[in-house]
């Protein structure tokens, strides 16, 4: 069916039925003469008992497709296609997944206005106010080049009149498509027909998305052009990283992320005073259980089992919290963050390892190569 829509040729459509160009040999030629009518009008051909083979401005067309049968069935017949085009139907009005999350999403919301606001600060200095939701995003927009075409969803989003339209006709069920009526038509033509009658079929298998859709938008109408394509483009990318401080969305569980602060580089001191230079990692907590904090990148730390990624900070008095909440993510990575920078104890050599060489006979890893040659 692609390829037919795709084709330079002349298509017919009468009776809701697609009829293609009519090849002729002599075998066929004496079949038209049975089963054609020749000259028969177009603009009486409505009727049920559409013919087999019709003759119009002197060329053979044969009956196909029923247009009723193939829009219904085409999700089956082409699965590959019926999905691209939905995704483009859901995109044109701002209605895919990414879209729902960040309106509607309480972990989003949690992680970007809750937590970003304490580890992110607009002022250096003694006076260092907790910025709001608006401040928050205003500094996204400052920091990040967002790309134009969130501006122009943004706009999209903000609109409501179309949304409002395809629920009121869907509400009194109004046709959803409209046949293209009979005649001839270019392939192309009858492709974008085609085309605007699956978006409407499908925005009308969506009505409680578009319910709801409606529902989001109004409550931000009155948002700024700017924070709404901020919000378009977090919801885009699944993530972003901001003066160390970051998260991004976790592509094994739907609506769960990874939170993350950075360590920057710090020095521990062995048990003879010697000084180890560490370098940066992420410190990082999941938004779903267990609520611990772990290195992101491959790391080692007297505090590291190993010298792998994704490892859990040994801590001995850590008690994970049970619930997803601003203040436990942030108690979290800050337990991690101190546990790393601060908590190892150099006369006791707690941890799994020791940053000098010990003599006793266990496997352990070596952090020589951190060690500051003194001058």
């Amino acid at each position: 069916m692609r390829q037919l829509l795709d084709s330079d040729l002349e298509l017919v459509v009468e009776s809701h039925f697609i009829y293609l160009p009519l090849l002729f040999d002599p075998e066929i030629e004496k079949e038209t003469l049975v089963l054609s009518r020749p000259g028969r009008p177009l603009k009486n051909s409505g009727q049920p008992e559409s013919e087999t083979i019709i003759k119009i401005e002197g060329k053979h067309f044969v009956k196909s497709l029923s247009i009723h049968s193939l829009l219904e069935n085409y999700e089956a017949i082409n699965t590959y296609q019926y999905e691209r085009l939905r995704n483009d139907c859901l995109r044109k009005y701002q209605l895919t997944h990414g879209v729902d999350d960040i309106f509607q999403d309480g972990t989003l919301r949690t992680i970007l206005f809750q937590v970003m606001p304490y580890f992110i600060r607009k002022n250096r200095g003694l006076q260092r106010k907790k910025l709001s939701d608006e401040e928050i995003l205003d500094l996204i927009d400052q920091h990040f080049n967002i790309p134009r075409k969130y501006h122009e969803e943004a706009k999209v989003f903000r609109d409501l009149k179309p949304l409002k339209r395809i629920l009121r006709d869907l509400e009194d069920q109004n046709p959803i498509w409209r046949p293209p009526g009979n005649g001839l038509f270019s392939a192309r033509k009858l492709r974008e027909w085609f085309h605007e009658a699956i978006h409407a079929k499908i925005l009308a298998s969506e009505h409680d998305r578009l319910t709801k859709a409606l529902k989001v938008r109004r409550r931000f109408s009155r948002a700024k052009p700017e924070h709404i394509a901020v919000l378009l483009y977090v919801a885009d990318t699944g993530g972003m990283e901001l003066d160390g401080f970051g998260f991004t969305r976790n592509k094994s569980y739907k609506r769960e992320y990874l939170v993350y602060k950075r360590t920057g580089e710090y020095v521990l001191k062995d048990y003879y005073a010697r000084s180890y230079l560490f370098p940066d990692c992420r410190v990082a907590v999941s938004t779903y259980a267990p609520f611990r904090p772990f290195v992101m990148e491959k790391y080692k730390h007297p505090f590291l089992l190993g010298h792998k990624s994704g490892q859990e900070i040994c801590m001995r008095n850590f008690e994970p919290p049970e619930q997803l909440t601003a203040k436990n993510v942030i108690r979290t990575l800050e337990e991690g963050l101190t546990a790393l920078r601060y908590g190892y104890d150099a006369r006791r050599r707690n941890g799994y390892h020791s940053l000098d060489k010990t003599w006793v006979h266990v496997p352990t890893i070596e952090f020589d190569e951190y060690r500051i040659e003194q001058a």
